[in-house]
């Protein structure tokens, strides 16, 4: 079976709801919808514990069996620091982000929800902000997200909450 791909109109809105991440405003409502942990990895160098990442997410991709679309959006290495953020369309096409920011043997992990509305709704990336203040659940989906890339990596990981 072929992997699904997230529809036209939730890819041209996935930038502007990933700029302006409405479902992550509000400190208390946020916490329904994110996970965020550190890692501490072996190497020291910000290079390949990106790339350890980077294979352990194709891994997980590959194994996905919740029709989930994954797109890794943007990878930045630099001498020091490093960036990786990736997009997960889910199956009724909600945004939800996994940003990790490396910075020598550390990382800081943050997975979310984006908005309140799916971005399969015309305009929802505009719609969204005015939603804000709505909870809702991810019933953990992003720390089970996050759990499967960690089991998925083939180098120890000290993990901290």
């Amino acid at each position: 079976m072929e992997k699904s791909k997230a529809s036209i109109i939730a890819r041209l809105q996935s930038n502007i709801q990933c700029t302006l991440r409405p479902g992550v405003w509000l400190p208390g409502i946020r916490n329904l919808h994110s996970h965020k942990e550190k890692w501490k990895l072996n190497s020291e160098s910000v290079n390949s514990n990106l790339e350890a990442v980077v294979k352990a997410l194709t891994e997980v991709i590959q194994e996905d069996k919740t029709r989930s679309y994954w797109l890794i959006n943007k990878k930045e290495v630099g001498l020091l620091e490093g960036f990786l953020q990736v997009f997960v369309y889910t199956r009724a096409e909600w945004l939800d982000i996994i940003e990790i920011k490396f910075s020598g043997k550390n990382a800081e992990v943050w997975s979310f929800s984006s908005g309140f509305l799916p971005l399969c709704v015309p305009f929802a990336c505009l719609l969204n902000p005015f939603l804000f203040w709505i909870p809702f659940h991810d019933m953990k989906l992003n720390k089970h997200r996050i759990n499967k890339i960690i089991s998925a990596l083939h180098i120890p990981v000290e993990r901290s909450y």
